[in-house]
């Protein structure tokens, strides 16, 4: 069994994985294992303390009888707790949240991308010099502040919260660390991703800059960049596109910055992978990388030309250090071949050994995309409610010399009491439009209607686009199959170039013969849905800001709508920065299983629930360390029951038996009180939760300090 060291002399160390998995988790793989085992962390003032979370495997490794259950944050009422800029703002166009919120003293501190709306209208030279970093600093972690620095000329004037960097270039993605023991021109360490052009093609690389201060930053590698861009010469990784800083922390002396890219490793995988690049002294880097994180579809090759397509990773994995175990926010890319239809939500990871990460549970996202907003309703009178005097479904369009064999019915009605009745006879035709409708060109339109058959063949599906002009572009059409049920019948196309207008149209083909009903016509686009449209619809992406405020953990994020990306069409306003709330570290709970109770041939009359940590090595240590517990849904009859082991399980007197610690009441850091006995150097903990009302416990975590 592995040992998680634990002296302020030696430092921790990680705990390796037992044979054993939680209920409803996947087991830990051998190699997992072997890289948690290998892991250190050391205990610094900064790092008094040790965490076992629930859902780590690797600190608590054996269980019988209980479940892993994760808990789902909460978004912010106040969310967006940092929105976009006013007219004129450095910020008025993004706030991207590739950022990071760390507390100093009683001050939350803020960095963040940001872009002008104004600026990014007059430019004409390189995208980059358009991306800067912004600060913003709290008091309560809710209500942010964008303090006029004046370090940075904008627009003519020093009145913004831009901070500035010696030499200045353009930042798309950033992470901060403070390190208040380092030299004071270092206390402060920025990772950036940044771009440089490769042949024709901007590719992105990382720049590392220093500060004293947080706010006055200067780069630690001898940089000239040109147009806000690096130069080949200057790059810290090998010459190849990445995008480097989804996370930065340092982990058992060594500087890792976490991000993605697609090339090459000795494991083929699909598109975008988590990567981590090392460091010993944050300005030299290693020209080698570890693949620290892959998804499970991804070991499936969907082949060139579909970068964009599939279940990937997305940008690098934001970590909250922890000091045993890093706690990590990734992105879950849900791609496709368009643009249009991608998607990211964000999913939660662990780690023990500083570099290889997994799912406590497989595939949980973590941080959900935001919901999409109605369309305007573009299509009047889609259920052919409303009539005119001439008892016509207005304002729908029949086409012009054409026979009456269509008409507004109350024979059939999907909703409501009336639908659209199409009775087509052979050698004519029959047409039902709605008016033009505006559309963009490059978006793709999807149009619905539900149809019922009576007889014959089924008026089809159409949707056509049209120019500034009326010129009608293309046509696209479904053939309904014919059934005497309502059912759905859908129709997506991108719009051409010139596009301004479409129209979805019900038309009876020249040569079929039928009668059909229609009803609950519908248009809509990537964006569009029900409920009200939300901040952070689209896409979510990872800050690095990860806060214990009084009884609740903050984590910090952002939102990018990949959707937007449609070519020929000007990119909106973006993002903002977000808070999803949680109890304080109660990001998941073991708890009773009851599975393997009762009378089946797999089942025992009744269940004992316990754990059994890994080795945790106290070490010489000056006093007695004290012990605490996270938990909820305790009382009289729902009680955790503690004891100390020897390492090699050997119960310890005064701390086991009749002296087990008991629990009884709920709490974020409730202590666990035992006798007076001297510990030894080398403790394992086991818990048993006892009671007829057990199910209710929920225990999130332990804490050793």
């Amino acid at each position: 069994m592995g040992e998680i060291t634990f002296s302020r002399r030696a430092g921790l160390v990680g705990a390796a994985a037992g044979g054993l998995s939680l209920a409803g988790a996947g087991a830990l793989t051998a190699t997992t294992a072997s890289a948690a085992s290998a892991a250190e962390v050391h205990w610094t003032d900064d790092l008094d303390e040790l965490t076992l979370f629930a859902f780590d495997q690797v600190s608590i490794p054996s269980v019988q009888n209980l479940k892993l259950e994760m808990r789902d944050p909460v978004k912010h009422p106040a969310n967006p707790v940092v929105p976009r800029g006013g007219p004129g703002d450095p910020d008025s166009w993004a706030v991207q949240f590739y950022g990071s919120v760390i507390k100093v003293g009683d001050t939350y501190r803020m960095w963040y991308c940001a872009v002008s709306a104004e600026e990014r209208e007059q430019h004409t030279g390189s995208t980059s010099a358009l991306w800067r970093v912004a600060y913003a600093e709290s008091t309560d972690g809710v209500t942010w502040v964008k303090p006029s620095l004046g370090l940075v000329e904008f627009q003519g004037g020093t009145d913004n919260n831009l901070v500035r960097l010696d030499p200045a270039i353009g930042v798309l993605n950033l992470k901060v660390l403070y390190e208040p023991d380092d030299h004071p021109s270092r206390r402060y360490k920025l990772g950036c991703h940044v771009y440089w052009q490769n042949k024709g093609n901007r590719h992105g690389t990382l720049a590392v800059y220093a500060s004293p201060d947080g706010l006055n930053w200067t780069s630690l590698t001898d940089i000239a960049p040109v147009d806000a861009e690096m130069v080949p010469d200057e790059l810290l990784l090998p010459a190849l596109h990445a995008e480097p800083v989804g996370g930065l922390y340092k982990w058992k002396g060594t500087y890792y910055a976490s991000g993605q890219n697609a090339n090459p490793s000795i494991r083929p995988h699909h598109g975008r992978v988590a990567r981590a690049w090392e460091s010993g002294d944050f300005g030299h880097w290693q020209q080698t990388s570890t693949v620290a994180w892959v998804r499970h579809q991804q070991h499936t090759l969907l082949g060139p030309g579909r970068s964009l397509d599939g279940e990937q990773h997305h940008e690098g994995i934001s970590v909250w250090n922890r000091g045993n175990i890093l706690l990590g926010v990734v992105g879950q890319w849900h791609g496709d071949m368009s643009w249009q239809n991608v998607t990211i939500d964000l999913g939660f990871l662990v780690s023990n050994d500083g570099l290889h990460f997994r799912e406590p549970a497989h595939e949980w996202t973590f941080i959900p995309r935001g919901g999409d907003g109605p369309p305007p309703e573009l299509v009047v009178n889609a259920s052919f409610e409303t009539l005119d005097g001439d008892g016509w479904p207005a304002p729908w369009i029949l086409d012009a010399n054409r026979a009456q064999t269509a008409a507004a019915s109350t024979e059939r009605a999907r909703t409501g009491t009336t639908s659209l009745r199409v009775e087509n006879v052979s050698g004519t035709s029959v047409g039902v439009r709605t008016p033009k409708l505006p559309a963009e060109e490059g978006v793709e339109y999807t149009a619905k209607v539900w149809t019922l058959t009576e007889s014959g063949t089924p008026a089809q599906l159409f949707l056509e686009f049209f120019d500034a002009g009326g010129r009608r572009l293309v046509n696209h059409f479904v053939q309904p199959d014919a059934s005497p049920d309502w059912q759905e019948v859908m129709l997506a196309a991108v719009a051409p170039a010139g596009t301004v207008t479409l129209n979805v149209a019900v038309y009876g083909a020249t040569a079929a013969t039928g009668v059909s009903f229609h009803d609950d016509v519908s248009v809509s686009w990537p964006g569009s849905g029900e409920g009200e449209a939300e901040w952070d619809r689209g896409g979510v992406i990872q800050g690095q800001g990860f806060e214990n405020i009084g009884d609740e953990t903050f984590v910090y994020y952002g939102a990018w709508d990949p959707r937007v990306n449609i070519p020929g069409v000007p990119l909106p306003p973006r993002g903002g920065v977000g808070i999803a709330v949680l109890p304080k570290d109660r990001f998941g709970d073991l708890m009773v299983d009851l599975r393997a109770e009762g009378d089946g041939d797999y089942q025992i009359p009744e269940v004992t629930s316990e754990f059994i940590t890994a080795t945790i090595v106290l070490g010489a240590r000056h006093r007695r360390p004290r012990f605490h517990v996270n938990a909820e849904g305790l009382g009289d009859g729902a009680t955790l029951r503690f004891e100390l082991l020897e390492h090699d399980f050997t119960p310890i007197p005064g701390y086991s038996g009749a002296d087990a610690a008991i629990v009884s009441t709920d709490g974020f850091r409730t202590p666990l009180s035992w006798g007076r006995g001297r510990l030894p150097e080398r403790i394992r903990i086991r818990g048993y939760f006892d009671g007829e009302q057990n199910t209710n416990i929920k225990l999130s975590a332990i804490y050793v300090d």
